[in-house]
């Protein structure tokens, strides 16, 4: 019965259909105990059908169990005739398949179930027989063999019963678990041979394993060329640690990911974007890395372009458009910075203003276009002078003709020579200028601040400071240097 009804195993909440199937069987199982039975009298028999009804009730319920002991109540009737006997062994079969069948639904284990219910068959049996057997010494001798072959024989059936029904569940889990791994070994292949990304597996020692067909369009290799290979042998040098930090972490937390750059079968480089994430074989007692990588070469090269336009704007976002230095922008955003390192180093700063003289006269005289040329030539002079002087010097322009020049770890009288270089340099240019009224060519008045902090350097102090010097060459007849100094000591 177990090998006939593998497939539809027997419990409370099996189908319907597999009820009628197991209690058809039972009720068959029960006449055939019948017919091995053991002859009392004329009329009387002693067997185990009782114990049919009961491992149907334990296993299946009410359906079962009853089904069972219907079919084993008319076995009883054609197989031994109408008597006394048959009646009454019918109506104990029936009832108990009905009290069977109640006490399944017991919430109580199925063995202790079986064990009550082996008890009511054997009841039933034991009325029928006092009413049967009028010879007590008879009727003794046959209770006591009945009981004792009724329960080894319960006992032995209900846990042959519950192997058969165990093994065939395992079996049938584990054919329903070798389909599945299969299943999902056959969509892993589908995945990894018709993948665009590039799947591979290694061992501990990141060398490879299995590689999907598309390492030949990502990287040009054939599979038998990689296999049993250290993957960072084909690593960019520069990208080797941090992708071998990658590689371990993976090992050890499960999951990581990693961009690098890899060395083709061609000879250049390409970067690959991976994701690592490592698989625990059980049955091997290691472990493996599977890798599925992508080509993001072109990406990186949009990355790299983005990166330089950005980098481009924020240069032209700081820059002159006219004379190409740094404009009023990155004037104001610098000297707020040097004034916090000179506060903070206690060290000078100086600041320098200056602008053309007589500028206005000069576009009137040779129109704007000079005029953005002669800004140009003057800013070309300057910037080219003072990058031969110190580094961490910024020039700027302050807005139309005026110029300013921010000089950290400057003390005054540096100040003033460079200054006088600046002056010399544009008398040197003899840019003509026949509109000015204190010489012949283009001249400038400069303004140099320079202050001492002893607390905090405030932006505006300074560029006032320089402005009112500039004021100052302004008013003694321009083509001059004037300076101011602030030492904050004691205020």
């Amino acid at each position: 019965m177990g090998v006939l009804f593998k497939d539809k195993p027997l419990h409370t909440n099996s189908p319907r259909s597999s009820k009628l199937y197991w209690g058809l069987c039972f009720g068959i199982l029960g006449n055939i105990l019948m017919a091995f039975s053991i002859q009392i009298n004329a009329s009387t028999i002693a067997d185990l059908r009782h114990l049919a009804i009961v491992i149907a009730a334990s296993f299946g319920g009410m359906i079962p169990a009853l089904l069972s002991a219907v079919l084993i109540a008319a076995g009883r009737i054609l197989l031994f005739g109408i008597n006394e006997s048959s009646i009454l062994g019918s109506i104990g079969a029936l009832l108990t398949g009905i009290l069977c069948g109640g006490i399944s639904n017991i919430n109580l284990s199925r063995t202790i179930k079986a064990f009550i219910m082996n008890l009511i068959g054997l009841f039933f049996v034991s009325i029928i027989f006092i009413i049967r057997i009028e010879d007590l010494q008879i009727l003794k001798n046959v209770l006591t063999m009945h009981y004792f072959i009724s329960f080894i024989g319960g006992f032995l059936a209900y846990h042959f019963f519950v192997f058969v029904v165990n093994s065939y569940e395992a079996q049938n889990q584990l054919k329903h678990t070798l389909m599945k791994i299969k299943e999902t070994e056959e969509r892993f292949r589908l995945i990894a041979e018709y993948s665009s990304d590039m799947i591979t597996m290694h061992n501990e020692y990141a060398e490879y394993k299995y590689i999907s067909p598309a390492v030949k369009e990502i990287i040009h290799y054939e599979y038998p060329e990689l296999l049993d290979k250290n993957m960072f042998i084909f690593i960019h040098p520069d990208d080797i640690e941090q992708t071998n930090e990658m590689f371990e972490k993976a090992l050890e937390e499960g999951a990581a990911n990693s961009t690098y750059r890899y060395r083709t079968k061609m000879g250049d480089y390409v970067w690959i974007e991976s994701a690592l994430k490592s698989v625990h074989f059980e049955e091997e007692g290691s472990k493996k890395v599977i890798i599925v990588s992508r080509n993001i070469t072109d990406r990186k090269l949009t990355e790299h372009k983005l990166q330089e336009a950005n980098e481009l704007l924020n240069r032209l976002s700081y820059m002159d458009g006219l004379t190409g230095i740094a404009n009023r922008r990155y004037f104001d955003e610098t000297l707020v910075k040097d004034c916090l390192n000179s506060s903070s180093t206690h060290s000078p700063i100086t600041l320098i203003m200056f602008d053309i003289d007589y500028f206005k006269k000069y576009n009137d005289t040779y129109g704007h276009l000079t005029g953005d040329a002669c800004l140009q030539s003057i800013a070309q002079a300057i910037n080219n002078q003072i990058t031969t002087i110190k580094s961490n010097f910024t020039f700027c322009r302050y807005g139309g003709e005026e110029f300013a020049l921010i000089s950290p770890s400057t003390g005054i009288e540096e100040g003033m020579k460079i200054a006088k270089q600046i002056q010399d340099t544009i008398r040197l240019l003899a840019i003509p200028h026949i509109s000015s009224d204190i010489a012949d060519i283009i001249t400038l008045s400069i303004g140099v601040a320079t202050n001492v902090p002893s607390r905090s350097i405030m932006p505006q102090e300074l560029i006032q400071m320089a402005d009112e010097a500039l004021y100052v060459s302004k008013t003694k007849g321009r083509n001059t240097i004037s300076s101011a100094q602030l030492s904050l000591e004691g205020l």
